[in-house]
């Protein structure tokens, strides 16, 4: 499945570089969350063409609606198939907005896909809930600034490998605050150990990358670690429940 990256800088390169990545034959192009702010500054509607004309998907990044941090998800018949809404609010977002309380998936050429967007990937369990519904390709719009980017791309590694499945991720180039890096990662065997390989990353630019991913490549490593994950409870221990030797 071919997905695109696109990193824009202005409204204009949005559309001009979706429409590039959708010449070169992308099926799903994903865009960055808050590359403009409010969902009145977003052209669904020229994404809506441009999804109908080239029968694409596309995430055209994430914004706030006024209520939440949503993500459309426009299909390849220019229809807004539903909103992926952010769970866990971050910074000035908490006590202005209402955090979403459900993730989204949807299919697309018999791939599960799922949506996270930017400081919900950073709670593992969110992802864990995620992977074991199916899900094979997490798309992940994210605005992280340059002073966390390091931390964040250990996050689209780990997530990747914690659960086997390929991480796509969109990051904002707003410079010189937001430096873009945007990734995509996908786990593999190497021997007997799993790790997690880069497929493609970007730098601080306006523009856009397709990357070519095969889940069919990782499916017996996903299943694998799902016949792994065992059920369990926690439990509290002190000197009256302790046995004696």
């Amino acid at each position: 499945m071919k997905i695109a990256v696109v990193q824009p800088a202005s409204r204009e390169s949005a559309l001009r570089n979706t429409e590039k990545a959708l010449e070169d034959g992308s099926q799903l192009v994903l865009l960055p969350e808050k590359w403009v702010q409010t969902l009145e500054e977003l052209p669904v509607a020229e994404f809506q063409r441009l999804a109908t004309k080239y029968t694409a998907y596309i995430i055209p990044g994430a914004v706030e609606d006024g209520v939440s941090v949503v993500s459309p998800i426009i299909t390849g018949r220019g229809r807004i198939l539903g909103l992926a809404k952010k769970i866990h609010l971050f910074g000035n977002e908490r006590g202005r907005l209402i955090p979403g309380d459900k993730l989204i998936t949807f299919t697309l050429n018999g791939v599960k896909i799922g949506v996270v967007i930017c400081y919900d990937l950073d709670f593992p369990e969110i992802v864990r809930a995620l992977f074991q519904r199916g899900v094979e390709v997490l798309l992940v719009p994210s605005k992280v600034r340059r002073d966390g980017i390091d931390r964040w791309r250990d996050y689209v590694r780990m997530r990747a490998l914690e659960n086997r499945i390929a991480v796509v991720n969109a990051n904002a180039v707003q410079i010189p605050d937001f430096l873009g890096g945007s990734m995509v990662v996908v786990p593999y065997k190497r021997d007997s150990i799993v790790d997690v390989t880069v497929l493609g990353e970007m730098k601080e630019e306006d523009g856009y990358m397709v990357v070519d991913i095969d889940p069919m490549s990782y499916f017996h490593i996903r299943l694998e670690r799902l016949r792994e994950i065992l059920p369990f409870t926690v439990e509290s221990l002190d000197e009256k429940t302790g046995d004696s030797l």
